[in-house]
């Protein structure tokens, strides 16, 4: 599998330290397809216990980050490794199937760099390690049958996490603005969260040979385009299907949510937006759904709009496109948005949302 046209080889050796893995082993990029050019995956048959990658073309010497996909018993039920990362040359690279760790070399590019972020980041791995078993525990202890106040609570300790853990990026891009394991994890976020701030001036703080390397200058432009969906900004101006989705903003608020129709957590969510929309509809306050379906899925979207009684105004971004752009990529996400346009606050919980109307539409 070629990564570049044209350049150094990458290699990948290796061996599953339990000596238990024999099915075929799949190489993954960790982040879009546009860091990794022509790279789309790639696999290996285990013979011996050991494994053998070799990824053409290396054009620089920028360490890209990878992780492993497991097969397991269960029918297109994978595990993932840790992440690990490859650059030029050849490198050991070696993975437990029990638990998906990685036993990279010391003399990985990386080695030092990323046992000094985990150490770095080692609070909020411990906090979110805490969150998630209190989590776990709640939903074992309701049959998985949790209430919407209680999912609530738990959405924003995960929110209040989230602020942490960009505070700690923030402050280590001043620490350690060489890292690169530091990059990867800002292009991670982002790609999970779209733009924020945080993001931005963290990327800023980098070393300039870190920025204007050529996934620096791709994460810039992408920096650039999700900054114009970011609060304070005008929501951009969308046409699909030959229509300006602004003409159909409401008299005083909009809530512009981007969906799908197999998206569990997005169908979970529509009663509450019924209930919020009956409320407030004859008060000013619209809803717009943007469904990012694939072509194929087209009559399930409309199915799942009849049968749900989602009775207001619907888009379709056709295979997501235009949302790819902006990098809206985890779904649902949501904006609401002011009677000019203007994006007051982006991902609200629909509680929040139900209180912000409350006030604002007496």
């Amino acid at each position: 599998m070629k990564l570049f046209s044209q350049g150094k080889e990458a290699v990948i050796i290796g061996e599953d330290l339990q000596n238990k893995y024999q099915k075929t082993l799949r190489l993954v990029g960790l982040c879009s397809e546009k860091y990794y050019l022509n790279f789309r995956g790639d696999s290996s048959s285990i013979k011996n216990n050991q494994y053998f990658f070799t990824i053409s073309g290396f054009t620089d010497d920028i360490p890209r980050p990878f992780y492993f996909l497991l097969e397991t018993e269960k029918h297109k039920v994978y595990k993932t490794s840790e992440i690990f990362y490859i650059s030029q040359g050849t490198q050991k690279i070696n993975f437990n199937s029990e638990d998906g760790k990685i036993t990279g070399s010391e003399k990985n590019i990386l080695y030092k760099d990323i046992d000094r972020f985990k150490v770095d980041m080692e609070s909020y791995s411990s906090q979110k390690k805490h969150l998630y078993q209190i989590e776990g525990d709640i939903y074992k202890r309701k049959n998985f049958k949790v209430e919407q106040k209680t999912k609530d609570s738990l959405q924003k300790l995960y929110a209040e996490l989230d602020s942490y853990e960009e505070n700690l990026l923030l402050n280590l891009s001043r620490k350690t603005p060489a890292s690169y394991v530091l990059f990867w994890k800002l292009v991670q976020k982002f790609e999970a969260n779209g733009f924020k701030q945080n993001y931005f001036q963290a990327f800023n703080n980098l070393d300039s040979s870190v920025r204007t390397s050529s996934v620096g200058v791709i994460f810039s432009e992408e920096l650039k385009k999700g900054s114009k969906i970011a609060e304070g900004n005008l929501f951009p101006e969308l046409i699909l299907k030959g229509k300006k989705v602004q003409s159909s903003l409401g008299k005083s608020y909009t809530i512009i949510d981007f969906w799908f129709s197999h998206c569990g957590p997005c169908i979970e969510q529509m009663p509450k937006y019924r209930e919020i929309y009956s409320k407030y509809k004859d008060k000013g306050f619209e809803i717009i759904n943007i469904s990012t379906d694939r072509t194929k899925d087209i009559a399930s979207w409309k199915k799942m709009i009849k049968e749900k009684e989602l009775q207001w105004i619907h888009y379709l971004d056709e295979n997501g496109e235009k949302s790819r752009y902006y990098n809206i990529n985890t779904f649902p996400t949501n904006f609401l948005l002011d009677s000019s346009g203007k994006i007051i606050k982006k991902d609200i919980s629909l509680a929040d949302l139900d209180a912000f109307l409350g006030n604002a539409l007496q």
